[in-house]
């Protein structure tokens, strides 16, 4: 396995220029350089974008478990993981540095996989980039508005970890702002040394000010070509009324149910997510058998 990491930029000294480094042209005048991890296969590009205080880390697994239907990249989002922080974390700033992101690697048209926050960013693309756009699948999330949420897991990545000098005391600080195990595990993927200390990875100020699932609210547009939406049994993310709403935006949206999934599904049910990835990268390859009419 190949995992590159690309250049950083220091978008935070950039913006002090007048705020936002928007030249006016609803661009920046650099790139936004996400860093990226290569998993592995060949053939068509295959984007895995993660959800909300998540990473590539996260599907990494998940990830090489696909490389058999084409070439896998999982990719940081903006003030997450190892990518650069940025002063604001819209839809459009997010489908903006992907489509980024490909252009600086010369690729022409993506299949992409986005869990939760990552599904909006995918849906996303999809609309605002059509024809570069070969399948969309969206993991546990549909195409609306969804109201802020997660005040324990922002107060715990607000929590000052400094002087932490294991992880076990880091633990041990979230302890009484996230009861959950798993919950704290996922958070703590979020922590690197500093120093003799730990630090936050993600832009904690910014992703609270985040506007991704809200402009949902304003999207238009539809996509004519492959679409999933997987939603999981044991969450509420996906609601029977939202089938509808997926098929406004994607008319040949396939809707699949894991019914033993929660939120987690490459956690808590690989193997059932896996086969349906899989179904809907088959039916997005090159040499895939044309819808029938």
């Amino acid at each position: 396995m190949n995992i590159r990491a690309v250049k950083k930029v220091n978008y935070t000294r950039q913006a002090t220029r007048g705020g936002i480094y928007d030249d006016g042209s609803g661009r920046y005048p650099v790139p936004m350089d996400l860093w990226y991890r290569d998993l592995g296969g060949q053939g068509e590009p295959i984007v895995i974008l993660h959800g909300l205080f998540g990473s590539s880390q996260n599907w990494a697994g998940m990830g090489r478990r696909l490389a058999g239907e084409g070439h896998v990249f999982a990719v940081d989002l903006r003030n997450h993981g190892e990518s650069p922080h940025a002063p604001t974390h819209s839809l459009s700033d997010c489908v903006r540095d992907v489509a980024d992101w490909a252009d600086a690697r010369g690729i022409a048209r993506l299949r992409l996989v986005g869990h939760s926050m990552g599904g909006l960013v995918a849906m996303g693309f999809a609309l605002a980039y059509p024809g570069r756009t070969a399948g969309v699948a969206s993991v546990d999330i549909a195409p609306r508005p969804y109201p802020p949420e997660h005040p324990e897991e922002f107060a715990a990545l607000r929590t000052d970890i400094h002087a932490c000098r294991t992880r076990a005391e880091v633990d041990a600080i979230l302890l009484p702002l996230v009861a959950d195990l798993r919950n704290r595990q996922f958070l703590m993927t979020n922590v690197t040394r500093e120093g003799d200390g730990f630090r936050w990875k993600p832009n904690v100020a910014v992703l609270e000010r985040s506007t991704v699932a809200a402009d949902w609210a304003s999207a238009v547009g539809t996509f004519p070509g492959e679409a999933l939406l997987i939603a999981c049994g044991r969450s509420s993310y996906v609601r029977a009324e939202d089938h509808a709403v997926m098929r406004k935006f994607f008319p040949r949206a396939r809707i699949e149910t894991l019914a033993a999934a929660d939120h987690w599904p490459h956690v808590t049910a690989p193997r059932e997510l896996e086969l349906a990835l899989r179904g809907f990268l088959g039916r997005t390859a090159i040499n895939a058998a044309p819808p029938r009419p």
